[in-house]
């Protein structure tokens, strides 16, 4: 039978409908038989076929603003006229039970109605997001190196959001090394040079080092060794050394010392999104901002989420709003426990031991030194006993001592403190931390 209007939306050719079968054996020798009707092009070597899905009637309305489908299978599926939605199916009988309906006297077309109206499940749901996928760090190197190639002055008549939003990550390169932003005459990226993510040279004069960080953070006097080799390259180059992390760690101290700016998250967001408000429309730019967003948002979920629900990120994000108070550090201690996120740092008070927080528990520890036995232990323990009860710190000492190169000699497990809704009160939290740095 062919279809009347319908074309192949492969080759252009006519579709006819037909019946497609499939048969199979079954365990008990028998055969079974799958049928259905399908859409077939009339171009046997294009191959396109489809299955045909039932068509539902317009049984009913309501105030004329919206219309009732009823499916073979008894489902029935509200549309509104005026916006243009279709609601999710339920069983017509459930909504004929549930509000005044009339029988249907108008003509409208099911098809075109079904074709031009929006689902109701996709508003306020994300898109698909092309670096929810492609999440290693070549992926996010392809999107520097994209990024970068749009800064060339020829692209600035192609898409000029685009080009002024590349422009302006060159100009944070440019200005965080106290350097002013040329005209970008002409530009050279390469990837993976002597193991360096991206390198970028402008106007053969300035030499971009970009190493990339995801999850993962320097190591082995990697960045040193970067801007050795781009020297030996050439020493007239002037180098411009970027350390890019969208996650979060501790410090950034190795980095600096190698005179690589920390391009963060924080840095970045800022200028993605004036690019987005000064026009820029390219998916490819959007969904990476998008990415950014979602990754700021799980690191900021600490002050909105209750604390019981608190994942990785979250306690990443506390960890760093404490760094702002202590004078600590954090990171992910793993054990053959499974591991946890902690943050460390020692009192003011007493330099004889020093402070972790096992996300949920405070920990009291000392680091062993060779040679010392239990009775410097104990000693160590009975004065932290003695200040938690001058102060009311409210820690206590463990079930059992394990030996190691660190002892937990105290704990507590309810030093954050709470709302009742269950979300973290930080300035009553900061405050309960800071009595270990009070006087007695």
């Amino acid at each position: 039978m062919r279809m009347n209007g319908y074309t192949c939306p492969r080759c252009g050719a006519n579709v006819i409908e037909k019946v497609w079968e499939k048969n199979s054996e079954t365990e008990d020798g028998g055969i079974k038989v799958v049928v259905h009707p399908v859409y077939m092009c009339s171009d046997q070597k294009c191959g396109y076929m489809k299955r045909v899905e039932p068509v539902p009637e317009i049984k009913y309305q309501q105030d004329g603003e919206r219309l009732l489908l009823i499916y073979p299978d008894e489902q029935g599926r509200i549309v509104d006229l005026k916006d243009r939605v279709i609601w999710p199916p339920v069983h017509y009988l459930s909504i004929l039970g549930r509000g005044y309906w009339e029988e249907y006297t108008g003509n409208h077309d099911v098809e075109t109605l079904l074709e031009n109206a929006r689902d109701s499940e996709s508003y306020g749901i994300e898109q698909p997001n092309l670096f929810n996928y492609a999440t290693s760090e070549l992926s996010q190197d392809a999107f520097l190196c994209w990024l970068i190639a749009w800064s060339h002055e020829v692209y600035r008549s192609n898409n000029k959001p685009l080009h002024q939003a590349a422009l302006d990550f060159i100009s944070m390169i440019f200005n965080v090394h106290e350097e002013p932003v040329p005209v970008i005459k002409n530009i050279t990226i390469e990837k993976q040079y002597e193991g360096l993510d991206v390198l970028a040279i402008v106007n053969d004069q300035y030499a971009i080092l970009i190493e990339d960080k995801t999850f993962t953070k320097d190591h082995s006097n990697q960045l040193i060794r970067y801007s050795e080799a781009v020297a030996r390259r050439n020493p007239e180059w002037i180098q411009l050394p970027i350390y890019y992390k969208i996650a979060d760690q501790s410090n950034y101290h190795s980095v600096t010392a190698a005179h690589y700016f920390p391009l963060t998250r924080k840095h970045m967001l800022p200028i993605l999104r004036r690019g987005r408000e000064n026009g820029v429309n390219h998916d490819v730019f959007l969904d990476y901002l998008s990415r950014l967003e979602w990754l700021d948002r799980k690191y900021e979920a600490f002050r909105t989420i209750p604390v019981r629900d608190w994942d990785d990120f979250a306690w990443q994000g506390f960890y760093m709003e404490l760094q702002k108070e202590f004078d600590g550090n954090w990171g992910y201690v793993s054990n053959r426990r499974g591991g946890f996120w902690g943050f460390w740092w020692k009192s003011l008070s007493d330099r004889s031991y020093y402070l972790q927080l096992e996300e949920n528990k405070l920990c009291v520890k000392l680091e062993a030194e060779e040679g010392m036995d239990l009775s410097r232990v104990r000693k160590v323990m009975g004065a932290v006993l003695l200040e938690s009860e001058l102060k009311g710190l409210q820690v206590q000492k463990p079930s059992r001592l394990r030996a190691g190169k660190t002892m937990t000699i105290a704990q507590r497990k309810d030093y954050i403190q709470a709302t009742e809704e269950g979300l973290i009160d930080i300035k009553k939290t900061i405050d309960e931390l800071k009595k270990w740095n009070q006087d007695s």
